[in-house]
């Protein structure tokens, strides 16, 4: 490792202490961390015991995970994360779990979710409930692209099919926070 690659390191060290998300890019190697928040009620150890696309999973005495990859195995990772949110949007879309929900638009990097629904159907369901799976899987592609986790947002937006009118806006992770002081 180059002096400057061990600076980069403590740099990404110090910004670890602070719970937040650092992508380290080195020459050949990335560095992402993962506060402590995006894993509540799971044992860190476990969590990054279970990583198979990184070289190294180090839990932070913090409880942040910071995972080492080569940029190879970071790119593999992203576009696993993104087949994970395309399965979300098709296994709700699809499954006849969720009736009310007929179609999903993201935007490309998944911080945004329009769900478009039929509106009395919805209202009058459960439905409501697959919007927590979007709202998650678009947080943990935002994490592992490197946003900052304390600005962050997954918006998820209804939008009813048959006029186009968005009744309902939820953001993410503030949603899933306030569910959590309830």
């Amino acid at each position: 490792m180059t002096e400057t690659q061990d600076a980069d390191a403590e740099e990404a060290e110090s910004d670890e202490e602070g719970g937040s998300v650092s992508v380290d890019e080195g020459l050949f190697d990335v560095e992402v961390t993962i506060p402590s928040s995006f894993f509540e009620g799971e044992d860190p150890e476990q969590v990054a015991a279970n990583v198979d696309n990184a070289e190294e999973a180090i839990v932070n005495d913090d409880g942040s995970i910071t995972y080492k990859m080569s940029k190879a195995q970071h790119e593999e990772m992203m576009e696993e994360v993104a087949t994970s949110v395309k399965e979300a949007t098709t296994t709700i879309t699809e499954s006849g779990d969720y009736p009310s929900i007929q179609a999903i638009e993201t935007s490309d990097n998944y911080d945004q979710f329009i769900v478009q629904v039929d509106r009395e159907a919805y209202e009058n369901s459960f439905d409501g409930i697959a919007t927590m799976t979007l709202g998650v899987v678009g947080s943990l592609y935002q994490l592992f692209n490197g946003e900052d986790p304390d600005s962050y947002k997954v918006i998820v937006e209804m939008e009813d099919a048959e006029s186009g009118e968005v009744f309902n806006t939820t953001t993410y992770p503030e949603a899933l926070e306030e569910m959590g002081e309830e």
